[in-house]
């Protein structure tokens, strides 16, 4: 939020030159955190995030923090947290210091650190920066409404910072309820952002900032300030959307004496029409999109995409995968877009047919596919595939399919499902012709039984028995796949492959032999 200066101005000396101080070998290694509130599942705003401060952590030999501000408690999710480690290793996105890894700044959750933001507190009542304020929650809510009514912003009016420290800590010691505030001004403070360059706002627009509230939990600016502070945060790289509260911050730091870090927010993630990001897309939660069958390659790929912030990645090369290693190596957060970036999500799909693509050229991740379209037949048709029809339908969709849930579409069910042997009944063609079939396939080696060969075959026979070739594969494509409608016969076979074709035509057959001798 830029503001024109009017009136004195708090400068950031610390950090005038946010672009030097981001890039500069002489200084100690950064520390970056990512910090989410487990309020909900990692979703893909966070994940961009996470992955930003992952990326400049790994590019200048830093550490990467992950920490749970979990002091809304009423709000907590439960399974938040494991969400987000779950989701965190699925991406490859490793903390090098958290909750569970351990590291000597813990503990990474915040309501285990209660005792050191009620420390610093009382840091603050002592220089008289804060104050203890007893007014209601009747009181706050009566100006609350009385502000809306008048068409004003609600803010607090200060009350309790006029009582005296003595009164004040005399009605706290007799059990009266209160919360504790920072006194704020009508100062700008300017700062330089990372992103955004020269950046000035104000602090006042609602009143005295709370502090500590009366249950004894820290609102999300005293936490994220102190934690930031003696965790040594050198970087703070989160979303646009916090950016009006980093003056207030910079009041805190100026408050408790302490050296703020670099800022640098990061541009807001809309959907492709410009809509804010919609349950259909980006609020989904990462684990979500791995349920759908979409690989972590190319999520992070399609994320990269929108908002800038890489050297020599032309975004015109849609199907282009970069490697983590790439994205760490092509990292710059100076070109980072100032301006909202739309995601393009239906780059998703091509992404992550590269990835399967990828995949199937190395025959250990071949042999991993392979065991995911087992577990994935399994799980639905309850059926045992074998390895090698696997990975003969694997070799056939590359490039064909996004996912591997592809193959389970309807119009693919024929691959998992014999049809029935009384199919033939809707067949203007009987037995013999698929008798005349089979002994055709038989005739062909098992090298040249494929999508351009066998049609040719089908064909020449045709005209050999006086057929129509287009009844000749409505009735092929009855027995072998149950319908009339779906790939061509050319792909049924080349998928289904000649033994699994020669079995159900002869299937087909002998029920209608059986049929015949049937009294």
């Amino acid at each position: 939020m830029i503001v024109q200066r009017t009136a004195s101005v708090w400068e950031a000396d610390a950090f005038p030159d946010c672009s030097r101080r981001c890039f500069s070998t002489q200084d100690a290694a950064p520390r970056l955190r990512f910090a989410p509130s487990p309020t909900g599942f990692l979703h893909l705003g966070g994940l961009r995030t996470a992955l930003y401060n992952y990326l400049f952590c790994k590019q200048t030999g830093g550490t990467f923090v992950l920490r749970i501000e979990d002091t809304d408690q009423a709000r907590v999710v439960p399974g938040a947290v494991e969400n987000m480690f779950e989701s965190l290793s699925w991406l490859g996105i490793d903390p090098d210091e958290d909750v569970r890894r351990g590291g000597r700044f813990g503990p990474y959750v915040q309501s285990e650190r209660l005792k050191l933001y009620q420390e610093q507190v009382e840091v603050l009542l002592e220089t008289q920066t804060a104050y203890r304020c007893f007014c209601s929650p009747l009181r706050l809510e009566l100006m609350r409404k009385e502000a809306i009514k008048s068409s004003q912003v609600p803010r607090y009016d200060n009350r309790c910072r006029k009582l005296s420290f003595e009164e004040a800590e005399k009605r706290h010691e007799a059990g009266e309820p209160s919360v504790i505030r920072l006194k704020l001004d009508s100062r700008l403070y300017q700062y330089t952002d990372a992103v955004y360059g020269p950046v000035s706002c104000g602090t006042d627009q609602e009143g005295d900032l709370v502090l500590l509230k009366g249950d004894g939990f820290p609102t999300y600016h005293l936490a994220n300030v102190v934690d930031d502070h003696f965790m040594e945060i050198t970087h703070v790289l989160r979303g646009v959307e916090w950016q009006i509260s980093t003056p207030k911050h910079l009041r805190l730091y100026e408050a408790f004496g302490w050296t703020p870090p670099v800022f640098a927010h990061l541009p807001l993630l809309m959907n492709t029409d410009g809509s804010k990001l919609s349950k259909r897309h980006g609020a989904l939660d990462i684990l979500q999109y791995r349920e759908k069958g979409i690989y972590p390659e190319a999520l992070i790929n399609m994320l990269v995409q929108a908002g800038g912030g890489f050297r020599n990645l032309n975004v015109a090369q849609t199907n282009k995968l970069f490697r983590m290693e790439e994205l760490i190596e092509k990292f710059d957060l100076s070109l980072v877009n100032k301006n909202s970036c739309q995601i393009a999500f239906d780059k998703l799909p091509d992404f992550n047919k590269e990835v399967l693509r990828s995949k199937m050229k190395t025959p250990s991740e071949l042999a991993g596919l392979v065991r995911e379209v087992q577990t994935l037949v399994s799980s639905k048709y309850g059926k045992q595939l074998d390895p090698l029809v696997a990975e003969n339908i694997l070799t056939w969709s590359k490039g064909r399919i996004s996912t591997l849930q592809d193959l389970l579409a309807p119009d693919m069910e024929f691959v998992w499902i014999r049809p029935a042997n009384d199919v033939l009944s809707i067949s203007k063609l009987g037995g013999d012709v698929v008798q005349l079939v089979i002994d055709s396939f038989l005739d062909i080696p098992t090298s040249d039984f494929n999508s351009s060969n066998v049609p040719k075959l089908l064909r020449e026979m045709a005209e050999e028995n006086n057929l129509k070739f287009k009844e000749l594969m409505h009735t092929l494509r009855l027995a072998l796949c149950g319908t009339t409608q779906g790939p061509s016969i050319g792909e049924v076979v080349e998928i289904l492959g000649k033994d699994e074709c020669l079995y159900r035509l002869q299937n087909i057959t002998a029920e209608k032999q059986n049929k015949a001798r049937s009294p």
